[in-house]
């Protein structure tokens, strides 16, 4: 290699050399890969410690994210910044050294890939009405959520498909129909105008007609957008009645997951059920969300604008319509040993929670590539005698399979960090 060339470019040119000593460390990504959403927050950017950004929303940060052949994953790689200051993203540097760093054995399994997007949500309202394909399960770990927040999972009530897809296909006409007798670029001032109203059950729409009707062509037009706006109240309320409203708190866990009596009468692999994070109130939650790649199935948007892209029967198809229950879904964590509990272990993946303190280091055994998320204080990773990396609160690393065993040591105030593997798992 020439002798000018960067360790990103040594990487990418196949050294196995240096692909042999990063396979050894923590690898952190950049802590910076976050997302606007129209529903975000502002605790994102104090939780990871990064400048403040008033005018924007950011509702989720890609912690690790290295795989391809995901069209949200490819948008947002992780960015690795190396030891000269060149930086690579992950899957760059997986496609070219995924033995060394994944195994070999783990390539065999899921490919020159890691197949799995954890991500920290910044919930500041609430998200559209969710599916995600057989297969695709996630969980919310709750950092931290403002008193009285809840999320939308699980369907309350047994639900009728014919008529569920008539009245959300309705819904997205109602919507269709209010932008267009108000102008296609008022969207954004729609927006701003009907989230309050909505929200709130009782509200009629001759609320809303002194800041409307100058929009409309002529006076007479208001009484279609009075009966749209009442349809469009109905079904927003009648599609969030129909779930489950679950309380949430800092430290509570839950499996979106078809429970074992629905799997078991469906044959079929498990999956996330119906859910719309947040809630109506704008209660915040901040979450660490674990699930694979794979794509969103949106059956709802909670009326919002600008309109954007439903799959209304790709959605349905893919859920379970019968009804489920909270505790469905609120995992208790279960005593590994000392400093270390276990929340989800599931076909999928296995959520560790380790809390090292200044008198219990957590010693982990040899295992396949796997990821730590920092939710709480700092720690130091050692092999051996060797340090090979910190975590602060708010970052990530992607742990090599060449990492063998290592110990976590909290700095000094008690600490919190979640590890998720891929199976086959190691005890």
């Amino acid at each position: 290699m020439p002798p000018d060339s960067t360790i990103a470019d040594r990487l990418l040119k196949g050294d196995r050399r240096v692909a042999a000593d990063l396979a050894t460390r923590l690898l952190k990504p950049q802590r910076d890969n976050l997302v606007e959403r129209p529903w975000g927050g502002d605790r994102l950017r104090s939780f990871k410690s990064l400048s403040a950004s008033p005018d924007r929303r950011y509702g989720e940060s890609f912690e690790i994210s290295a795989d391809d052949a995901d069209d949200e994953a490819r948008l947002h790689p992780s960015m690795l910044e190396l030891a000269d200051g060149s930086t690579i993203t992950l899957p760059a540097l997986l496609a070219v050294h995924a033995e060394p760093l994944l195994g070999e054995a783990f390539v065999r399994r899921y490919g020159r890939r890691f197949p799995l997007l954890p991500k920290l949500l910044d919930v500041a309202e609430l998200l559209s009405v969710q599916a995600h394909p057989p297969g695709n399960t996630e969980v919310y770990v709750i950092v931290d959520a403002d008193p009285g927040a809840t999320i939308r999972l699980g369907f309350a009530v047994d639900v009728d498909p014919v008529t569920l897809t008539t009245k959300l296909a309705g819904g997205r006409r109602d919507q269709q129909r209010v932008l267009e007798l108000l102008g296609a670029d008022s969207a954004d001032e729609l927006q701003a105008s009907l989230k309050g109203w909505l929200a709130r059950r009782a509200a009629r729409p001759t609320e809303l007609r002194s800041a409307l009707v100058e929009r409309l062509p002529d006076a007479t037009t208001w009484a279609e957008v009075d009966a749209r706006l009442t349809s469009l109240h109905e079904t927003y309320w009648t599609v969030l009645d129909s779930m489950n409203a679950i309380p949430v708190k800092a430290g509570d866990v839950l499996y979106n997951s078809n429970p074992p009596r629905v799997v078991a009468a469906s044959g079929k692999p498990a999956s996330a059920e119906v859910h719309a994070l947040g809630n109506t109130e704008g209660r915040g939650v901040f979450a660490l969300e674990i699930r694979r790649p794979g794509p969103t199935l949106r059956a709802w948007d909670n009326v919002r604008f600008p309109l954007r892209d439903l799959d209304i029967e790709g959605a349905l198809e893919a859920l379970n319509l019968a009804a489920t229950r909270p505790e469905d879904f609120i995992v208790e964590q279960k005593h590994v040993r000392p400093g270390v509990t276990r929340s989800v272990d599931c076909e999928y993946f296995r959520l560790e929670h380790l809390e090292p303190t200044a008198s219990v280091a957590i010693d982990l055994p040899a295992s396949s590539a796997h990821c730590l998320h920092a939710l709480r204080g700092g720690v130091t990773v050692w092999r051996g005698r060797e340090e090979i990396g910190t975590l602060e609160r708010g970052e990530s690393a992607f742990a090599p399979a060449g990492l063998g065993t290592y110990r976590i040591v909290a700095e000094d105030a008690p600490a919190a960090v979640v590890r998720v593997s891929l199976p086959p798992y190691v005890d």
